[in-house]
């Protein structure tokens, strides 16, 4: 009787039905939204969904886990304490973003910045939150008040990009009621 009544679910060639046939797909797809991301540059206005935007920070990690693999040991070589002591910051500078981790993060900074400043356009909120949120904190000088405060900044970051997103608002329509 059990298997009767849920023969149902296994009458596709995949084996499952999904719960809802009509419903209209409303998530963006992993590579969608990296040549979005990267379509987009330069724009700071509009909107980006959360998938969008968790899509990107996703292959932002793994890029970074790829290229940090491949620089490791040039980065390990001027990162130990005595060849710090010995060098000036500018040789330190130089090697970083001359690797691979730093070209990496060079090509996807501004993207970055602008996916997180259009997702704040989606919660109709202002893009400074970003600046307030994210530039704001690592200026502080470094006390524990203000570490406190960067983390609780981060935290809040964090919090505002899982924020589903709302209705239509002053920066342009819903993506996801399309």
């Amino acid at each position: 009787i059990w298997f009767s009544s849920r023969q149902q679910e296994f009458d596709s060639p995949t084996g499952y039905q999904p719960l809802n046939q009509n419903k209209k797909r409303v998530f963006m797809v992993f590579f969608y939204s990296v040549i979005l991301a990267f379509f987009n540059y330069f724009n700071l206005s509009g909107r980006a969904t959360r998938s969008e935007f968790w899509w990107f920070f996703l292959f932002c990690i793994l890029l970074y886990l790829l290229t940090l693999s491949l620089s490791i040991e040039d980065l390990q070589f001027i990162l130990t304490d005595s060849n710090i002591n010995e060098q000036d910051t500018s040789e330190v500078l130089l090697t970083f973003f001359s690797s691979w981790f730093g070209i990496a993060f060079l090509i996807t900074l501004i993207p970055q910045i602008t996916i997180s400043v259009r997702r704040f356009h989606d919660l109709n909120k202002s893009g400074w939150w970003y600046f307030l949120l994210q530039i704001v904190p690592s200026l502080l000088p470094s006390f524990f008040i203000f570490e406190l405060i960067s983390l609780m900044a981060l935290f809040l970051f964090v919090y505002f990009m899982l924020q589903e997103s709302g209705a239509d608002n002053r920066y342009g329509p819903n993506k996801l009621n399309r």
